[in-house]
């Protein structure tokens, strides 16, 4: 048996969300299962980068190689 799931949206949110279901050829019901299913089927695991800081940029001299964050949270570490 299926529930019914009610949801307060921005009307110009709403009218966004509802153009890309069309583009996408489904209805709005269709399109909100679909962002809440692929969301699921993702998992736990964070979808972007786990520390990142424009903040940091340029902070250390290199050694000619991109820095890991490991790398840099270890510098961090130790400048405390």
């Amino acid at each position: 048996m299926t529930k019914v799931l009610t949801v307060r949206i921005d009307p110009a949110l709403l009218e966004k969300a509802e153009a890309r279901a069309a583009r996408l050829g489904l209805d709005r019901a269709k399109y909100v299962r679909t962002l809440i299913e692929e969301d699921l089927a993702a998992g736990d695991e964070p979808s972007g980068p786990g520390f990142a800081s424009s903040d940091l940029a340029g902070i250390y001299e290199g050694t000619g190689k991109a820095a890991t964050n490991d790398e840099a949270r270890a510098r961090l570490r130790r400048r405390r």
